[in-house]
């Protein structure tokens, strides 16, 4: 949740040094945008951490509900549907379950001016400035009929999101409400690797209320705990939510996983994106796992 930024956005090569068929080769389309810092995505189900900021303080009996999802939920006429039948459950096991159902229902309730409220105040829709370089600004429109609104609330519908902007909000989350703003390394100097910088850190406004912040804390942990599996993230308390967003077209979906850590050696926030990569929480809770662990247990 500190300030310094490890980034990489695939495809990429030296431009000094460029590969024979790079002009031929479809792995290479697009290889000079930067998406971690230019890119816009459907966000899917990563987007439920801002319905459930605005749920958490507009609807006041929403930890005394519970919902039964049996795979399809009608929401304006419109079927909001889940990959299968959640069952019953309260707010912990909806956001755990990642059901689409109960975010579109709570979505609706909660209305458009609410949702783009609290999108404009997570940052989704601002643009960072990173060492001189802006982040894209998310796009999201809550503007549509109830159905589709409720896909928004899901992360779905015509949402895109900025995966910069995604990690900042994170670790507003992490920090009770502000977030560093990220800088780039271009280099270290410290035996150890550690960056040489002085100790100069920018904020953000408040991103989510700090009472807010720790509730949501404490329920992405329980995802990880309930859903994704602690024993993949050794000798971490680790916060997250995965997202398997649809981008139709007969494409695979893309997969997200974005959270933080609550160790005090290692304050990190982090988000990972695969393009077309399937499942969020196995394809990219795995790549972030791999990360996580090098950086925790220098594996």
């Amino acid at each position: 949740t500190g300030e310094i930024l490890c980034m990489l956005s695939s495809p990429t090569y030296d431009p000094l040094n460029p590969p024979a068929a790079a002009d031929t080769n479809p792995a290479y389309d697009g290889v000079y945008l930067n998406r971690f810092l230019s890119g816009t995505f459907p966000p899917g189900s990563v987007f439920k951490t801002v319905t459930l900021a605005a749920a958490i303080e507009h609807i006041p009996d929403l930890f005394d509900r519970t919902w039964t999802c049996t795979g399809s939920t009608v929401v304006g006429g419109e079927a909001i549907t889940c990959p299968h039948a959640h069952g019953e459950m309260d707010i912990y096991g909806a956001l755990a379950n990642s059901c689409n159902g109960v975010f579109g229902q709570l979505a609706a309730e909660l209305g458009p001016e609410v949702l783009q409220e609290y999108t404009e105040k997570a940052g989704l829709t601002a643009s960072y400035n990173i060492n001189g370089l802006s982040s894209a600004a998310g796009r999201f429109d809550f503007s549509g009929t109830t159905g589709q609104l409720a896909w928004a609330g899901v992360g779905q519908y015509n949402d895109l999101a900025n995966p910069c902007a995604i990690m900042v909000y994170m670790g507003a989350i992490a920090q009770e409400g502000k977030a560093a703003v990220p800088r780039l390394i271009l280099k270290t100097e410290n035996p150890l690797g550690l960056p040489s910088l002085p100790q100069m850190t920018r904020k953000t406004g408040t991103l989510v209320e700090s009472g807010t912040a720790k509730v949501m804390a404490d329920m992405m942990s329980r995802n990880v705990i309930d859903t994704y599996g602690a024993g993949r993230f050794p000798n971490m308390d680790i916060c997250a939510k995965s997202g398997t967003a649809e981008v139709g077209g007969g494409q695979s979906p893309h997969a997200w996983f974005a959270g933080f850590l609550r160790n005090e050696d290692a304050p990190y926030a982090f988000v990972v994106l695969v393009e077309n990569g399937g499942s969020g929480a196995d394809v990219a809770g795995s790549v972030a796992a791999q990360v996580l662990d090098a950086l925790v247990n220098g594996y």
